[in-house]
């Protein structure tokens, strides 16, 4: 053998394994090859420590860092003439390859990457995805992304709780003489998830990121009530009390600051923490809102909001705008900076740096909340008006 084949070497897994001295047969197989090839000994030298550097084929979690260790080391050597030592044509070849060991263990990096963490693990700026908590009446916590779409969740209380094929969560009275209207369940997103339920009473709920919904396991013949935080949709069934031309039962949907009274109707409610509002727009039909702190309350038409702050009042909007998330998409129509960036956190699981100058811009656009984080940026970068960076989880604004 009178040349090195190191491409061959480097993806034969007898002679990795005689480099890292894992296995004894190779480790022998290998000392009685160099004994009968001794004039390839010191490049196979230097081979070894090229493999273990590299942890090649070991899966390590450092073997970027090891590339790049091995890297500043080759340049080192010849730094200080090492080449003549072995020779220079093998360490042109040394070089050449690491290229191709270099994808290789990236590869094999990033494969075992995707083995260990969980698949409802994302990358970071991932679009966001559907998933939730549901907490059970005994205060036990179900994670939504591990049920299987047409399973059942839970049965508690003579409900059935499923996940249909859809993916909803729905709610199914299997014996209704047991069901305690004081038995409460809580669903609730984190940043970068959202999810739909269905009601006890089959009016439909959309959790934006970031939000909650509690709720009974019966509401009363009476009245509705729920409780949330954060931002979520609702479609509300109308029933009606007694057989026929009986009254319709009102729903009545609680957050921090204020209560909103329906009969029957389409309409989104806006209640982050973070916003500088609590607002409550709709869509179809009539809605009462009244706020807890004030002797106050509004009543909406469609296509208007209620802001609450300290004060409540009424305005028209861009229906469109405003219920943009529930169809998949972020619409902004001269948003300021600073709301649009509360979007992107929530959705995209990032925290957002934003110098106060610059809060106030504005901007026009519409992508799909589908999209990864990275078109975003793209497109607030392509008005000129601003510059972003992605550190990790956290994404900052620059001039």
């Amino acid at each position: 053998m009178n040349e090195l084949n190191l491409q061959a070497l480097l993806l034969d897994e007898s002679f990795v394994n005689y480099c890292k001295g894992t296995n004894k047969e190779d480790i022998e197989k290998w000392e009685k090859w160099l004994q009968k090839y001794p004039e390839h000994k010191a490049s196979i030298a230097e081979l070894q420590e090229t493999i273990v550097a590299m942890g090649h084929y070991a899966g390590e979690l450092s073997v970027q860092t090891n590339y790049e260790r091995l890297q500043s080391q080759i340049k080192k050597r010849a730094n200080q003439h090492s080449f003549i030592e072995i020779g220079m044509a093998v360490w042109l070849k040394i070089a050449a390859l690491l290229v191709v060991v270099g994808a290789i263990s990236l590869f094999l990096f990033k494969h075992q990457l995707a083995e260990e963490q969980p698949k409802n693990v994302q990358y970071i700026g991932a679009p966001g995805k559907d998933d939730a908590l549901l907490t059970l009446k005994d205060g036990s916590v179900v994670s939504l992304a591990d049920i299987k779409n047409g399973s059942v969740v839970a049965l508690q209380g003579g409900v059935e709780i499923q996940k249909n094929n859809d993916g909803e969560l729905v709610y199914k009275a299997v014996e209704k003489e047991r069901i305690a209207s004081t038995a409460m369940n809580k669903i609730a997103t984190n940043r970068g998830n959202q999810y739909q339920i269905i009601l006890p009473d089959g009016s439909k709920a959309f959790l934006n990121a970031n939000s909650t919904l509690t709720y009974p396991l019966k509401f009363s013949e009476n009245e509705r009530h729920v409780h949330m935080t954060g931002e979520v949709y609702f479609e509300i069934a109308k029933i009606e009390t007694g057989m026929g031309g009986g009254k319709r039962i009102p729903f009545y949907v609680e957050t921090a600051n204020q209560k909103i009274e329906v009969l029957g109707t389409h309409f989104n409610v806006n209640a982050y923490d973070d916003e500088p509002y609590t607002t409550t727009t709709l869509l179809e039909g009539s809605v009462r809102v009244s706020s807890k702190k004030r002797n106050e309350s509004v009543f909406l038409k469609p296509g208007q909001r209620a802001l609450l702050n300290e004060a409540l009042r009424v305005e028209n909007v861009d229906i469109s705008q405003e219920v943009a998330w529930i169809n998949g998409d972020f619409v902004f129509k001269g948003e300021e900076l600073v709301s649009l960036l509360r979007k992107v956190s929530r959705w995209y699981n990032v925290d957002v740096a934003c110098p106060e100058r610059l809060e106030k811009l504005k901007f026009d656009g519409m992508v799909s909340r589908s999209q990864p984080l990275s078109t975003i940026i793209d497109m607030l970068q392509t008005t000129g008006k601003v510059k972003l960076t992605l550190n990790g989880r956290r994404l900052i604004v620059i001039d």
